[in-house]
Parts: structure tokens; sequence; C-alpha cells
């Protein structure tokens, strides 16, 4: 059993999807959370030593070290996340690294009083940090978007109703057999993005303007079909992208309708099976939406991104007091 500890998480993971359960983020060593660190003072224990909060080596157990951002954080949990990802700092010293991260971290916390949430949204974090890198542009830009919603019938109960009766489901089936038939309002999205002309990233000249039209079950789901659909020609990658996750919460209620609305989408890529969460807040949720989706989308094309400058963001923080 010892030579196969290796495999215990991955042997976790897949005992939850044949149950089709949700995975406990806090089991020991197998957890997505069990060798998360959120503490500044922990992060910089274990830069210095990966023993000092850690009695084990989460790779013995096929998991990894998390650090996580927040308003708790201190500036080695950034210095961390620009470590892992490996941006070229060449001609850098310790001081600059040291002082980005401390404004970045800033920035956190500001986002975080608004109420973001980042610590179940590394990728938003990590675009944050990329955005504030020399070289790094976005692989698109989105210039313009609407939404329209289609319903004939607003009474959601009757319209309900009709619909099960219409399916043979008037016994009030619960489960899936039910959420079947509640039936959706049509909904159809346009969105107009800036992409490279060429497919291939050899011109870094040449932008292309692209406006698709898409439909879905919701004013979300249109959007995010409208977008991939105007990004899948010059990105294929996308087309292996699937929203798995969708998370609202209401910030402050006692605004009511005008309450500020925190989003959370979860991506996969269908193909690495890689995660990624994205997080934004907005008083407009469809506004929280759609930005939640363009990290999303443009967390998976990080990789394969061009030099090139759709938008300035070399001096992006430049004038912010750390």
């Amino acid at each position: 059993c010892k030579d196969n500890l290796e495999g215990i998480s991955s042997l976790s993971r897949f005992l939850d999807e044949t149950l089709n359960r949700n995975p406990d983020r806090a089991a020991p060593y197998v957890g997505a959370s069990a060798f998360a660190h959120k503490g500044g003072l922990h992060v910089a224990a274990l830069e210095r030593s990966t023993d000092s909060y850690q009695h084990v080596d989460p790779g013995k157990v096929g998991n990894q070290l998390r650090v996580l951002i927040s308003e708790l954080s201190g500036r080695q949990n950034i210095v961390g996340k620009i470590n892992k990802l490996d941006l070229d700092m060449s001609g850098r010293d310790d001081g600059y690294v040291a002082e980005r991260a401390l404004v970045i971290l800033n920035r956190v916390k500001k986002l975080e009083s608004m109420g973001y949430t980042f610590e179940g949204a590394d990728a938003s974090v990590e675009l944050m940090i990329l955005h504030s890198t020399q070289g790094y542009c976005p692989p698109f830009q989105v210039l313009d978007y609407t939404a329209q919603v289609y319903d004939t019938n607003v009474d959601s109960a009757s319209r309900v109703m009709a619909k099960m009766e219409k399916h043979g489901n008037t016994h009030g089936n619960s489960g899936e057999d039910a959420m079947g038939v509640i039936p959706s309002s049509l909904a159809r999205a346009t969105v107009k993005v800036r992409v490279l002309d060429d497919p291939n990233h050899d011109d870094d000249e040449d932008f292309l303007e692209v406006l698709e039209v898409s439909e879905g079950d919701g004013p979300i789901d249109a959007l995010a079909n409208a977008l991939k659909k105007a990004l899948a020609p010059s990105h294929p990658e996308l087309l292996n992208l699937q929203l798995i996750d969708y998370k609202v919460r209401i910030l402050d209620p006692e605004s009511a309708t005008r309450a500020a609305t925190r989003v959370m989408i979860e991506f996969e890529d269908v193909e690495s099976h890689r995660k990624w969460t994205t997080v934004s807040v907005d008083r407009n949720i469809i506004s929280a939406s759609l930005n939640a989706l363009v990290d999303g989308f443009e967390y998976a094309l990080k990789e394969v991104v061009a030099s090139c400058v759709i938008d300035d963001y070399d001096n992006k923080f430049e004038g912010m007091v750390p």
C-alpha cells in the first residue's frame, strides 16, 4: 500500500464521481483544502521550510499545496503565486517583486471589502497578477454586449403546471424528472469582441472585431454561448471548455433589488480535466456574470496568449500606492 499512496487522492475523486457526490474539500490528505494555507505567517514559514506547517509532503498522497488569497494574506502569499506562475522577472530584484506583490495584495483587500472573495477563485487572482506583468495582454477584449429575455407567460406557477401537464407529470415528481420539465424563458445575447486576425498568432499587429449572436436558457447561458461562438474560430481550445458550476450570493439584502451580487463560476477543460473558478461582483447580476465568464475564458487561454497590445496593461498598477 505504501508504494501506491500517490494514487489515493485520484482514487478518492474517482469514488466521488462514481457515487455522484460532491467531494469533501476538507477531507484529510485527499481534500482540496487539506494542504491549503491562507495566513501570511504560515506561507512565509512554508517558503523557508515546508515541514513547518505540514507533517507530510502533499505529493506523497497525490495532493498539492495551495496558497489561498484573502484579506488575511500577507505579501508572501502573492510572491508565492508569482513564483508559481513562473513569470519572466529577469533583471528584476527581490525588492521589485515584493513591491508588486504588495500593490496586488492591497488591491485584493480593497476588492474583498467590496464583496469579492478570492479563497476559492485562484484563477481571478492569477489573472490579476498577469495583468500587472509587462509583456502580457489578454487574448481578447469584449467591446460590448446585450442580453434580451423573451417570455409570453410571466405567471411562473401556472407556466410550470402547464408544462408538467403537457409532459404527463401531474403528480409533482421530485428530482431530475420534475426539474427536466420546468420551462425556461428564451434568451438571446449579442457579444462583440476584438481578437487577433491571425489564429496562429504569427502576426501581432492585426486585430479583428467579431460580432456573434446566440440563444440560451436564460441570459447568462446565452452570453456564454455567444462568447464561445465569437472566440472559438481564433481559439479552438475553448471548444473543450465547459461551465460546471454557477453560484450567486446577495451581499446586501437590505438593498432589495439594488443589492450587490457576487457571482462565482467554475470551469473545466473536458480534455485535461483541469478546473478553475473566477469571481466578480456587481449590482447588475448580468454584468457580474459576464465579468466572471470573461475571466474564465481568458484563464483557459493564458498559456497560449500572444505577445500583443490589445489594451495597455504594462502600467496598469502605476500610480497606485502600496
